[in-house]
């Protein structure tokens, strides 16, 4: 490669997340149509496109004529901008880009690294808020101060945007050329482009069993414990920051630290309350009797993390705890097992993982991702206080059967054709973990929820061998 803008520099993908010799070209779509040649437009390196409708209209062509000319068929040829290199790192794709037309604008590019040439890292580009970027800079510092842990995916900056001044490349700033005056009297958000580096890991996405991404989860709660010792609060547990192991019966790790911020250490030695009476319901949820399927303006404000996954104190407005990411890591767990109809097919987890996860042009959604049910989709819309008592009244003791015996068919409805024991084992996990919270009212420790799952992975170990691991590690 000769230049950031050469566009025949891609890189090939391989397999086990490194990357081959430079210089074969790598086309990251697989359904679109090719139109001519492509071209470079960007000094930072793009294949570049264009969409052409197969037919011009002159001046003198029907429609000039006032009258409508008959419908012809035409070819629609598609083309994308994909990068070739991403702030000085060769591109292979994009893993994730945020889908909201509002906020910090995230996008993850898997790239090369630069060290050896061949290992695959995460790239992250995002805006963040001005207001946010200390507590950032002291987060990563920490992180820095202390050793790596094994379940904490520690990002490294590339350049420091608050190195200089605060309008270095700030959408006030830099972008709308504003003085520093002028962005103190506006009430709008400005924002600094923030990069980062790291490993890159296997996103939920790409389990291959359930067990595979309760290891996950058990995985990320050791790295937040960790985070807890050092005085990480992170702030912003969800399923996408939560990423799984390369090798078999590895446990997952954390990942993103844009909503972290510091504060005591050791903070997850606070004891919860002692816990309340529970009445086990569970052999009634396996018995065949079970019903057949069937205005918050302002989204800048003290609430951090991402609605569906916010604990119910956090939708209050209540002070953010340990306690508040512990339980969201409830609810990353719960929507999981109806976020999906199964694992992805052995073929297409090993082509993922040899095109290091990015998806190719054009070819949408997962097959295996679905909608979540109607109950839970209220976890995502109202306004927060409706969203908070929706979760405590499903949490109370009181509504144990009555939220699982309509949850539960909605699970077998998506895992029966993966295994027919598989159903039971997550309504098995899913009301032990739930009742766990409602007994405590709402404050677990790390150990509890570990152990948990722990044991639920020996008591339905069998279940497993259900599922094809699908790797060649």
């Amino acid at each position: 490669m000769t230049s950031d803008s050469a566009f025949q520099s891609a890189i090939p993908p391989t397999f086990s997340g490194s990357a081959s010799k430079l210089g074969t070209p790598y086309s990251a779509s697989s359904d679109l149509p090719s139109v001519g040649p492509p071209s470079a437009t960007s000094s930072t390196g793009s294949k570049s496109g264009t969409t052409s409708t197969g037919s011009k209209r002159g001046p003198d062509n029907d429609m000039s004529q006032g009258k409508r000319s008959k419908r012809r068929k035409r070819t629609v040829a598609l083309r994308a901008f994909i990068p070739v290199r991403v702030h000085g790192r060769d591109c292979i794709g994009i893993l994730f880009t945020s889908g909201s037309i509002r906020g910090r604008g995230t996008t993850v590019y898997v790239v090369v690294g630069a060290r050896d040439g061949k290992t695959y890292l995460a790239l992250k580009t995002s805006w963040q808020d001005v207001a946010r970027a200390d507590d950032q800079a002291a987060v990563l510092k920490k992180l820095s101060d202390h050793k790596p842990h094994p379940n904490v995916i520690t990002p490294s900056r590339l350049f420091d945007p608050m190195a200089k001044d605060r309008r270095v490349d700030s959408t006030l700033g830099s972008i709308r050329g504003l003085l520093d005056e002028e962005m103190e009297q506006l009430k709008v958000e400005n924002r600094i482009l923030t990069v980062t580096e790291s490993e890159l890991w296997r996103p939920v996405a790409y389990f291959w069993s359930p067990h595979d991404f309760v290891r996950g989860v058990i995985g990320a709660l050791l790295g937040h414990q960790y985070l807890c010792e050092i005085g990480i609060l992170h702030r912003d547990i969800s399923e996408n920051n939560i990423v799984l192991a390369l090798c078999r019966g590895g446990l997952g790790a954390l990942i993103d630290f844009d909503m972290a911020i510091v504060g005591r250490p050791n903070m997850h030695q606070d004891s919860p309350p002692p816990p309340r009476i529970h009445t086990d319901i569970l052999a009634s949820l396996i018995q065949p009797s079970f019903p057949s399927l069937a205005d918050d303006k302002s989204y800048k404000a003290q609430r951090t993390g991402t609605t569906p996954y916010m604990s119910v104190g956090v939708l209050r407005g209540e002070p953010h705890t340990h306690f508040d990411d512990i339980e969201s890591f409830l609810y990353v767990l719960v929507l999981f097992f109806l976020s999906y109809k199964g694992p992805l097919r052995k073929e297409a987890l090993n082509a993922a993982r040899v095109r290091g996860f990015i998806q190719p042009l054009g070819a949408g959604r997962l097959p295996h991702v679905t909608s979540w049910p109607d109950m839970f989709e209220r976890w995502a819309s109202g306004t927060f206080q409706e969203i908070s008592d929706r979760k405590y009244s499903a949490l109370g003791p009181a509504s144990h059967a009555g939220f699982m015996q309509r949850s539960y068919p909605h699970i077998r409805s998506r895992w029966d054709s993966s295994s027919q024991t598989t159903a039971p084992a997550l309504a098995d996990l899913i009301l032990k973990c739930w009742s766990m919270f409602s007994r405590h009212d709402l404050k677990v420790a790390h150990k509890q929820f570990i152990e948990v799952l722990r044991e639920w992975l020996k008591q339905f170990a069998s279940d497993e061998d259900n599922y094809v691991y699908p790797f060649d590690d």
